[in-house]
C-alpha cells in the first residue's frame, strides 16, 4: 500500500505525487480534490481544477502502473469515474486511512495539512500489505434519459420565454433496494410531479411557459444536464431562470444554492416563503468553478441564472451519513418539508411567470 496524497502529476505546477515512488503493480491510497481552495483561492485552483476530477486520478494511477486504488472519499458507492479492466477501484472513509497510517510515525491529518501548506507531496509506503477484491462490470451501451414536460404559457407576449424547474431522476444503478435514493433524489422528483400537477390542475396558467426537466445520469458526470444545454429544447437565451431541485426530502430549513448570486431571482423564492410557507431559509454564494457536481453547474456556465433548492436540518441529529450510500431510506423523509418546497415553488415560479421584465441575468 503506498499512499500518493492527492495523485496528481502537474509538471507546469511543480508538483507530482508519483514523483520518487515506484508504485508499479501496487495498491494506491488516494485524497479525493486537490490540495488548492476554490473558495479561499480560486484564481490558483483554476490551474489545479483538470486534477480534481476522479477520472483523471483513476487513469494517471493506471498510467503509473498501479495495481488498485482505494479513494479516500465516503466510505460511499459512486459510479462516476473512468473503467480501466483489472483494475481494482474502491471508495474508503476515516476508519480505514486511520488504519493505514496507523504505526507510519506519520498523522494522516498533519500530513494533509503540509500538502496544502506547502504544495510538496508527501508520499510514501506505509509498509501495509492489502488484498482487495471487486468485481467491477462496465457497460458501455448504457444509456440515460431526459425526461421533458411543459406547462404552456398563457399569455401571448410572454409564453417563448421559459422558466425550468428540475432535478435528477437518477440515483446509483439498478440496485433500488439497496440504495434507495430516498432523498437524493428520488425527493425532488416527488416535488416536481407535485408542483406540475398543482399547474396543469390550475385554472390560472402561467405567463411564462414553465417546463419541467427531469436529468438522468446526474451521478455519472452530471451528463444530462450537460446534455441538455448543448443540445436543449428550449432556447438558452429565452431561459429566464432555472431551478433545480437536490436533496429535497429531509430536514426542517430551506437552503438556496447561488441565492446570493442572483439577488433578484432570490427575491421571488424568499417573498413565496415569508407569504406562505414560514420556513427558515438561507441563501449562499456558488463560485462555480470545481469540477461539476450538480445540474445547476452546467446551466451555469451557459449563463442561465440558476439556483438549487434543498432542505436540511436546523439542528443535526448526529447520525451518520446518508449520502450515497444504503441509509438514504423513507426513514430519513419529512414530507411535511417536500409539501412546503412544493408550495413555495409553485407560488414563485407563478409569480415570475406573471413578470412583465424577468431579466435575472443582471
Amino acid at each position: 500500500m503506498i499512499y500518493v496524497g492527492f495523485g496528481v502529476t502537474a509538471p507546469e505546477l511543480g508538483y507530482d505525487d508519483y514523483a520518487g515512488t515506484d508504485v508499479k503493480g501496487k495498491i494506491l491510497l488516494m485524497e479525493r480534490e486537490v490540495p488548492v481552495s476554490p473558495e479561499r483561492d480560486p484564481e490558483l485552483f483554476k490551474k489545479w481544477r483538470p486534477y480534481s476530477f476522479h477520472q483523471y486520478k483513476l487513469e494517471n494511477a493506471v498510467a503509473h502502473g498501479a495495481k488498485g486504488m482505494i479513494y479516500n472519499y465516503g466510505p460511499i458507492g459512486n459510479p462516476n469515474n473512468s473503467y480501466d479492466a483489472g483494475f481494482i477501484y474502491t471508495h474508503v472513509g476515516d476508519a480505514v486511512v486511520a488504519d493505514i497510517f496507523a504505526g507510519t510515525g506519520r498523522s494522516h491529518k498533519e500530513t494533509i495539512a503540509a500538502i496544502r501548506k506547502e504544495l510538496k507531496p508527501r508520499s510514501f509506503a506505509t509498509g501495509k500489505m492489502f488484498t482487495l477484491k471487486n468485481n467491477t462490470e462496465h457497460h458501455p451501451d448504457g444509456i440515460g434519459s431526459n425526461v421533458i414536460g411543459i406547462v404552456e404559457g398563457a399569455d401571448p407576449k410572454l409564453k417563448d420565454e421559459v422558466i425550468v424547474l428540475g432535478g435528477h431522476l437518477d440515483h446509483l444503478g439498478r440496485c433500488w433496494e439497496l440504495m434507495p435514493g430516498a432523498n437524493d433524489n428520488a425527493a425532488a422528483v416527488a416535488v416536481m410531479l407535485g408542483v406540475a400537477e398543482a399547474m396543469t390542475r390550475c385554472e390560472v396558467k402561467p405567463g411564462r411557459s414553465v417546463v419541467f426537466l427531469f436529468f438522468g445520469a446526474e451521478e455519472q458526470g452530471v451528463a444530462g444536464s450537460e446534455f441538455y444545454v448543448n443540445h436543449p429544447s428550449f432556447p438558452l437565451d429565452k431561459t429566464a431562470a432555472f431551478i433545480n431541485l437536490e436533496a429535497a426530502g429531509a430536514g426542517d430549513r430551506l437552503n438556496v444554492l447561488a441565492g446570493k448570486n442572483f439577488p433578484d431571482f432570490y427575491a421571488f423564492l424568499e417573498k413565496a416563503n415569508g407569504t406562505y410557507i414560514h420556513r427558515m431559509i438561507d441563501a449562499s454564494f456558488f463560485s462555480n468553478i470545481a469540477r461539476p457536481r450538480q445540474d445547476t453547474a452546467r446551466f451555469l456556465w451557459k449563463g442561465v441564472p440558476s439556483v438549487t433548492v434543498g432542505a436540511s436540518e436546523t439542528f443535526p441529529t448526529n447520525r451518520p451519513s446518508s449520502y450515497h450510500n444504503t441509509r438514504d431510506n423513507l426513514d430519513l423523509i419529512t414530507p411535511e418539508i417536500m409539501e412546503d418546497i412544493a408550495q413555495l415553488l409553485y407560488a414563485a415560479i407563478m409569480d415570475m411567470s406573471d413578470e412583465a421584465v424577468l431579466n435575472f441575468r443582471r
